[in-house]
Order: structure tokens, then C-alpha cells, then sequence
């Protein structure tokens, strides 16, 4: 099965959810009707419906996946699992991920956030009420890059977009990365659900400590890290100046290398050997 099967699923399932009904009848018949597909989602959501209280409604579905989200601790050995139960055993043949494919459920009162497998292996989830959040970072950020590819030079400049959401719930913090569709999913839920309307949305991360502010900052530690890149490549750059400046008999480093008139020398000699 395909890595964007995961997502093409709910996605789906969003379209139900919002009446919607753009896709061609071959997109369904071969996104619901393989049957590997419909066990998947039918035993799904009968262990996501117990959850919900009396009253609560799913509005929507985020599926995340290691491809296209953050996979800080999904990916590598923090994304190892062992699938022991028959559905999450299915799960991983079917979809051949152990902790990579997570979902965030948007219903009419909270969040609910889950890595698949261990949901199906132990209705392992979190739950985020949204009267816990204070606020909501959502960010579209936009990255500039050149194609080479293209022949004029204006069309060689191109631009990639993608979101940041980040939230503290209580003591739990979730901060993930999003494509331009994931973020679509969102801005229609901070639009149409009535209590995620009612909390503030900003472009910075909020924290209740500063040492949270500090360690779980995702943005700040990724301006950090660029920083941080920077002032090595000057600090190397730097170097390699002050050495080719010894070499040629300037600077601090001028007596680690043997004076230009010599190396030249030494270059003639062995050149005339060669010519010999």
C-alpha cells in the first residue's frame, strides 16, 4: 500500500464530514471500496466512537505521517513499536509503519491525538480540551529556493509554504509541522468550531514556564540552530582566510608556511626535472 494511502483515507473521511463531494467516482471506488482500505477505517473507528462523550461529534481528521510531518519522535529507534494485537498487526502489513501515522481528531469539545498503532494495540490517546488551551500557534511560513530547471530567470525563484501549530494543554505541549493542505484542515476548524473561536490565535509559541518556553520552542530552537550554522560556516570561512593569507607571508599564521619565494623555487626545480 502506497505511504499516502494513510493520509488519502481521512482525507476522505474529511470530505464526508464536510459534505463535501469533489472526487470522481473511480477516486472513490479506489480509495474506499479496496477492501484492505474499508476493514482498516470500519475497526478504527469502532474503537475511536467508545471515546467520544455523550454529545461529542467529530468535526474533523489531521492524519500525520513521518513523509510530510515532523518525525522528531516518530522516526528511528523512537519509532520502533512491537504490534502484538490482531488489528495492529493488520495495521503494520497494511501500511508497513509502526509509530509513523499519527492523527489529530478535531470533535466539538477537545482534541484527541493518537499513534495509530498504539492506539490499536492499546487505545493508547491524549486529550486536549480545547477550555485547557490558552492559546494556539498557527503560522504559514514560506521558504524561498531556486529551479534550475526553469528557463527565464524570474521563474527560477520558487517558494515552498508550511505551518507551524503549537499548543499547551495543562502539561502537555504538541507542536507539529503541517503542509499547505494539513493546513487548510486547521484554519476550517479555528473557523468553525465555536470553542476553538473563543481561544487566541497567535505566530509565536506560549508557554506556561519559561523553561518550556526554552526546551519545547520548536521555532526557537530552529532560528537557534540556524544561528548556530551560521556562525560556524563564518568561523570556517574565516579560517580559511587566515590560512591562505599565511600561506602568501600575511597574518598570524605567516611562519607556518615556508616563504613564497622558496615554494616557488622548489616549484621550478622539480618542473625542470619533469622537463628533463
Amino acid at each position: 500500500m502506497n505511504k499516502g494511502a494513510f493520509k488519502d483515507s481521512f482525507r476522505e473521511l474529511n470530505s464526508q464530514l464536510f459534505e463535501e463531494d469533489d472526487l470522481t467516482v473511480s477516486g472513490k471506488k479506489r480509495l474506499f471500496q479496496q477492501t484492505k482500505m474499508y476493514i482498516f477505517i470500519q475497526e478504527f473507528l469502532t474503537k475511536l466512537t467508545p471515546i467520544l462523550a455523550e454529545g461529542e461529534v467529530i468535526q474533523a481528521y489531521l492524519p500525520l505521517t513521518n513523509q510530510e510531518n515532523t518525525a522528531v519522535a516518530t522516526g528511528g529507534l523512537l519509532g520502533m513499536a512491537y504490534a502484538r494485537t490482531a488489528a495492529a498487526r493488520e495495521y503494520v502489513d497494511h501500511f508497513h509503519d509502526v509509530r509513523g501515522n499519527r492523527l489529530l481528531v478535531f470533535t466539538n469539545r477537545r482534541m484527541l491525538f493518537l499513534v495509530m498503532v498504539e492506539f490499536l494495540e492499546e487505545e493508547l490517546f491524549y486529550s486536549y480540551p480545547y477550555s485547557s488551551i490558552q492559546s494556539i500557534q498557527f503560522t504559514k511560513h514560506k521558504i524561498g529556493y531556486f529551479d534550475w530547471h526553469q528557463k527565464s530567470l524570474k521563474d527560477k525563484r520558487q517558494y515552498r509554504y508550511y505551518y507551524t501549530l503549537d499548543f499547551q494543554s495543562e502539561n502537555h505541549i504538541f507542536t507539529e509541522m503541517l503542509t499547505v493542505e494539513d493546513g487548510e484542515i486547521v484554519q476550517r476548524q479555528l473557523q468553525n468550531i465555536p470553542q476553538l473561536q473563543d481561544i487566541m490565535v497567535t505566530t509565536k509559541a506560549r508557554r506556561k514556564s519559561k523553561l518550556d518556553a526554552i526546551f519545547s520552542n520548536l521555532t526557537w530552537q530552529l532560528k537557534v540552530l540556524m544561528i548556530i550554522s551560521l556562525l560556524l560556516l563564518a568561523l570556517g570561512l574565516g579560517y580559511l582566510l587566515v590560512m591562505l593569507a599565511g600561506a602568501l607571508g600575511w597574518g598570524p599564521l605567516k611562519e607556518m608556511w615556508p616563504p613564497v619565494g622558496m615554494v616557488q623555487g622548489q616549484g621550478r626545480y622539480f618542473l625542470d626535472l619533469w622537463l628533463k
